[in-house]
């Protein structure tokens, strides 16, 4: 089943095969590929030399700059690449520069993308991760798989974050680096696997008041510049359990899989001891 829209929107060149169905104003370029099952909503726009695979929805309003594709297999060898479910689910106003790349799923659950995310060129997301909204990925910047980025988050050019790993919200990580650990909510990832910083910029342009941006200080300093044991700060942290930005990182520490990244005098914060 092909559900297409009026032909001045398709370029003669592009390849529509399977279960497709696009809304009348979607714009397909030239050497498109999509093969169902797809369903792109209006106002999405494929520049030129797209590839769509199924099992894939995308939402209203994304623009797919040349050679950015969305729904391969997951490069996985234990994956059979003919498997189209659970696929990709893309959300709303999102930038796909040249060379992006996006898995679909292997697990249960699709991989996932939110809306008004800004993927540069030759950025990556792997299978099953989760791009919530709002975030930047500059040039080259990678997630592996199974990786949760939160809200507004900004990952700079060539950075590595591998499998599994979680980012909250408002993390910056700089350009250049890699991270094997998590990365706590409005922290500044200043080196491999270290958090040396806090993104205060980011939460001063977020609207944050003093009040808050002290308490997230508060926390930093507990976390890793009182010489604590990981057991220690979360029990300090816990101590304060009341307070809904305490509550935030305490919950991110529990939803993560994998260790938070240390601070520039602290060691791995994966151990109790």
């Amino acid at each position: 089943m092909t559900d297409m829209p009026e032909l001045d929107t398709i370029h003669p060149t592009a390849v529509i095969d399977g279960d497709v169905q696009m809304d009348d104003d979607v714009v397909i370029g030239p050497h498109c590929i999509i093969t169902g099952p797809v369903r792109i909503k209006s106002g999405t726009r494929l520049m030129g030399q797209n590839w769509i695979h199924g099992h894939c929805k995308i939402g209203h309003g994304n623009v797919l700059f040349t050679g950015a594709r969305i729904g391969g297999p997951p490069q996985d060898l234990g994956f059979d690449p003919e498997q189209p479910e659970p696929g990709i689910l893309i959300g709303d106003e999102n930038t796909f520069r040249e060379g992006f790349t996006a898995h679909r799923g292997k697990t249960e659950e699709p991989t996932r993308i939110g809306s008004n995310n800004f993927f540069m060129s030759n950025t990556h997301v792997g299978h099953d991760c989760q791009v919530r909204n709002n975030c930047t990925l500059a040039s080259g910047a990678v997630l592996g798989g199974h990786v949760v980025v939160e809200d507004r988050v900004i990952i700079g050019g060539n950075t590595a974050v591998a499998q599994f790993v979680h980012i909250g919200m408002g993390a910056f990580l700089t350009g250049g680096y890699a991270t094997s650990q998590g990365v706590p909510p409005w922290f500044m990832l200043t080196c491999t696997n270290t958090c040396g910083s806090l993104n205060l910029i980011g939460m001063r342009r977020n609207g944050m008041d003093k009040e808050d941006i002290a308490r997230r200080k508060w926390v930093y300093k507990v976390l890793y510049r009182m010489n604590y044991s990981l057991k220690k700060a979360r029990e300090t942290l816990e101590e304060q359990a009341a307070d809904p930005i305490v509550r935030e990182y305490l919950d991110f520490l529990d939803a993560s899989d994998k260790a938070i990244c240390h601070g520039t005098q602290r060691p791995n914060r994966g151990g109790a001891g």
